[in-house]
């Protein structure tokens, strides 16, 4: 596993087993081995939030330059945060447990887990 910081910026991607994590370390958001990303409280590794592509054949997660949050598999994409349009955004995983996509700072993707 890498650890890649607390969030991804353009064309910054996760691997399989690669992950964020909060910047209070309490939160990992993880692109598991078996194609699933996933958000969990470590204090009690509880997923609080799931892409649901757990099976699927998926070689990455990328940051676009369009702005959209991308899980490529085979033969191509397999979910999106569809935030496309939204150029210069990034991906964060906040301390209160929401990972968001802010354009730059106006927020247009959430999973909502804030408090979770």
């Amino acid at each position: 596993m890498a650890y890649k910081g607390t969030n991804l910026t353009t064309n910054q991607f996760l691997l399989k087993e690669d992950y964020l994590l909060s910047g209070d370390g309490k939160h990992q958001f993880i692109m598991q081995d078996d194609g699933n990303l996933v958000l969990y409280r470590l204090s009690d590794h509880k997923p609080t939030w799931a892409s649901n592509t757990a099976g699927k054949a998926v070689s990455k997660v990328i940051m676009q330059g369009d702005g959209n949050l991308v899980i490529y598999g085979y033969p191509g994409p397999i979910w999106a945060s569809n935030t496309a349009g939204k150029v210069n955004s990034y991906c964060i995983v906040q301390n209160d447990g929401n990972v968001v996509i802010y354009e730059p700072t106006v927020p247009v993707w959430a999973s909502n887990t804030a408090g979770q």
